[in-house]
């Protein structure tokens, strides 16, 4: 079979061609640092890596749910807490107003102190977070505690709902964004109330201090009801480091896996590129030499 002068030229820029092409890519590869710079460039890593950010963008999603239900669940501890201090202090307040030796006077002045400790209670029952009423339940946009002062000396009266956000955290997972503030703190603004009215009648000798120790007695219910809540909130807590934790593992895995599909070897890059610019000019060398013979006799020798 004769070989044309023709068919050498076109094998030999086929090959320079794909040398050349090589080249480029390792040469890119080299300054990016990346092995992979377009997707084209490995069919299967590039759906690896579609897939791989697919999973970081779902991640960064619920890292930003666990911030935002971390703070407010936080934000509700800590208004909880402060409910559970002041609580405290009005059954305190109310076993001393319920003492025979207390005069009206002296019940008195711990009414006006119950009824200030009354109204930090309804400013922290209507926290809010980000313009969010943590306690009004799924009603976030409602006061969820107001007090009505058209008899005595008022009764705090709630209106939001029963219901809670949830937020999702993880993949099939949820966490509880609060409590509602009828089961965390209606009973405790219930007692209260009840107690006001007690030590206020027996201030106008229309009630006795039994009439205060009988208000007191179902102070433990309410105190119940609140730990009940305090303590949802820490499960909430716990749940949202949990998740936290497990999310900063799986970032670092799909980092790794990220890192093995894209970066590239430098030592490996520059030897290839040695590799590739040796043998372009063996090719370019030889190839020179061939195209400057006249017969096939000369190009076999």
């Amino acid at each position: 079979m004769r070989v044309t002068q023709l068919e050498i030229s076109r094998n030999l820029l086929t090959d320079l061609e794909r040398l050349n092409r090589n080249f480029v890519d390792v040469n890119r590869q080299l300054s990016s640092g990346k092995k992979l710079n377009f997707l084209g460039d490995t069919p299967v890593g590039s759906a690896d890596l579609v897939d791989i950010t697919e999973q970081a963008l779902r991640l960064d999603a619920y890292r930003f749910n666990i911030t935002s239900s971390s703070y407010q669940l936080r934000s509700a501890e800590s208004a909880l807490n402060a409910v559970y201090n002041a609580f405290v202090a009005i059954n305190t307040l109310g076993m001393t107003a319920a003492n025979e030796p207390t005069n009206a006077e002296g019940r008195k002045a711990i009414l006006n102190e119950i009824t200030i400790l009354r109204d930090e209670l309804i400013s922290r029952g209507n926290t809010q977070v980000n313009g969010v009423f943590l306690f009004a339940g799924t009603a976030v946009d409602n006061v969820p505690f107001v007090l009505d002062t058209s008899t005595g000396s008022g009764s705090v009266e709630y209106k939001g709902n029963s219901n809670v956000n949830l937020i999702p955290v993880g993949d099939g997972v949820q966490v509880v964004a609060g409590v509602s503030g009828d089961k965390a703190m209606s009973d405790v603004f219930a007692m209260v109330d009840g107690l006001m009215k007690a030590i206020s009648d027996s201030i106008d000798g229309v009630g006795s201090v039994n009439d205060i120790s009988q208000a007191l007695n179902s102070f433990s219910g309410a105190l119940t009801e609140l730990n009940n809540a305090r303590g949802q909130i820490g499960v909430g807590l716990s749940m949202v480091e949990r998740m936290s934790a497990m999310i900063d593992t799986r970032n670092v895995v799909l980092t790794e896996q990220r890192s093995k599909i894209e970066d590239a070897n430098i030592l490996e890059v520059a030897m290839r590129i040695n590799q590739l610019q040796t043998a372009i000019n063996a090719a370019l060398s030889s190839g020179g030499a061939i195209l400057q013979q006249n017969s096939l006799f000369d190009i076999i020798g």
